[in-house]
């Protein structure tokens, strides 16, 4: 008996969706990848004639590699009850600019996720379209808190 569920396959799509609206759209994504768009585009699609097309764990990896973040191996880990963590570097001092620089991006980030939401709540409800607006600017927010905690305790932020 199959022990993925619905809820987990939605969860590994969306962050498959979120990984290609990271690394520019999923039309970057088939030359770094065995698959072309067509295929690439039903492994984030909801659409039931798609829902059991879950992406490989190898276009997987591809595809954060292009993001810049582990989206998809991390949605992937959470769904065994794991976390993802860096691995172990040598630890470099912060740089006061470097710090900043990344705190900058936070801001800058965060602001975009807010004015998408501002914009989403304005009718009084968050439709598809909002939604498709607004999850990318969250992943980005997320990405850039990443990359800060990463300066902060001194690995190199990406």
């Amino acid at each position: 008996m199959r022990t993925i569920s619905e809820v987990d396959i939605r969860a590994i799509k969306g962050a498959t969706e979120a990984a290609y609206q990271l690394g520019g759209g999923v039309t970057a994504f088939p030359d770094l990848t065995r698959v072309n768009v067509s295929t690439l585009s039903k492994y984030a699609s909801f659409n039931d004639d798609y829902r059991e097309s879950v992406i490989p764990c190898d276009v997987a990896i591809e595809a954060d590699r292009r993001a810049k973040s582990p989206v998809i191996v991390s949605a992937m880990a959470r769904l065994l009850g794991y976390r993802l963590v860096p691995e172990a570097e040598e630890a470099k001092p912060a740089e006061a600019g470097d710090l900043l620089g990344d705190l900058l991006k936070v801001i800058d980030e965060f602001g975009d996720v807010v004015r998408e939401a501002r914009k989403a709540l304005a009718d009084g409800s968050v439709d598809a379209a909002d939604r498709k607006a607004l999850n990318p600017e969250i992943s980005e927010a997320f990405r850039a808190l990443e990359q800060f905690r990463d300066r902060i305790n001194g690995r190199t932020a990406g």
